[in-house]
């Protein structure tokens, strides 16, 4: 018996590999958006996707989570949520990484796991 889809997209931030988010969508929840801004953890969310026939929507992106806050970049990058048909929607984030967290070393995005990572 398959998971009953529920009527809900979700928007994911601090995403990682994806694993909140698959615990998520086999809960019958829609992933319509990843943002997470370490590159190498994105890159491997997209290749552990890329064969499961799911890909989000509005896609994934690496940009600071902040930058969101802004409605101007809100809608650059959602400019069609607006006309959609009216739906709930759900926020979910990732439990942050060391650098982020009050239990860890609290550096933030200057810390080693929260520095952008190029390839």
């Amino acid at each position: 018996m398959g998971v009953e889809k529920i009527d809900v997209e979700v928007f994911s931030f601090f995403s990682g590999l994806g694993l909140l988010d698959l615990g998520f969508e086999n809960a019958g929840f829609n992933i319509v958006f990843v943002n997470e801004y370490n590159k190498r953890f994105l890159q491997a969310y997209q290749y552990a996707r890329k064969n499961s026939g799911h890909l989000p929507v509005y896609g994934y992106s690496d940009r600071d989570i902040r930058e969101y806050l802004s409605d101007d970049v809100w809608h650059h990058s959602f400019p069609t949520y607006d006309e959609r048909e009216k739906k709930l929607i759900g926020f979910i984030g990732g439990p942050p990484c060391p650098d982020f967290s009050v239990a860890g070393k609290n550096i933030g995005k200057d810390g080693a796991n929260g520095s952008r990572i190029t390839t």
